[in-house]
């Protein structure tokens, strides 16, 4: 079921998937020019596999939510998740909440643990970037791919660099359990950063034998992709 979820003077499109356990709820964040679309099939592995409920964001800029991307700050999209916390918290008050990101929805959920508590936090072949980058909007990268990605790159396997991010130097504040899924073939997110945010959390891991950075484009049998989500449900059903 698609909803619309009133932003600050615009709406956003998510969707809701209903599990058998009404008192967890699983906020499923997508990548970097993602969609809601392309992560429906994981949200409902999880959703099957342990009884959660789970919304299905798009930020705006994504999918069927309004604004072009290249006009669209990281800070919007964060204020929008905000949004469907704050959302999600007044409508279901005794709902235990957990938050799953991808890539950039990884990053938007590590924001997330400084202003808000909940349970779980599932990071998936988790994206960074550098601190100043918050506030751009997103045509600095779109008009510049090239240079863009090459910095960036550099940028993620700066370990030096990574430990002094104020993202990861305020992580030990966040009192709830954390699962960090490192893509063994990952081409944009590398070792030294997922190693970052598993030592920042003191994190579980889950190595994806084979992976490369985007679950859909590896075309994965059945048998690899359910033993992926298995492997991530399984470690939520503990909690």
């Amino acid at each position: 079921m698609e909803l619309k979820i009133q932003c600050s003077g615009y709406k956003i499109a998510a969707d809701w998937i209903e599990g058998a356990d009404a008192a967890k709820i699983l906020i499923v964040l997508p990548g970097y020019s993602s969609s809601k679309a392309r992560q429906r099939s994981h949200a409902e592995a999880m959703v099957q596999s342990t009884g959660t409920n789970a919304l299905v964001v798009d930020f705006s800029g994504h999918g069927n939510s309004p604004f072009e991307l290249r006009d669209i700050r990281p800070a919007q999209h964060f204020l929008e998740l905000i949004y469907v916390f704050d959302w999600l918290a007044d409508k279901y008050p005794n709902a235990k909440i957990s938050v799953s990101g991808s890539s950039y929805g990884g990053f938007l959920a590590v924001q997330l643990t400084k202003y808000r508590k909940f349970a779980n936090l599932v990071l998936r072949a988790p994206a960074i970037y550098r601190p100043a980058a918050f506030y751009d909007p997103w045509s600095v990268r779109i008009d510049n791919e090239e240079s863009y990605n090459q910095d960036i790159a550099k940028y993620r396997k700066d370990s030096e660099a990574l430990s002094k991010h104020p993202l990861l130097g305020r992580a030990s504040a966040f009192a709830g359990n954390t699962l960090v899924v490192v893509h063994e073939y990952d081409e944009l997110v590398p070792r030294e950063t997922t190693d970052a945010y598993i030592n920042a959390f003191n994190a579980d891991s889950y190595l994806a034998e084979g992976f490369a950075h985007s679950v859909d484009k590896n075309n994965p049998d059945e048998a690899t992709l359910t033993l992926y989500t298995d492997s991530i449900a399984s470690w939520l059903s503990k909690f």
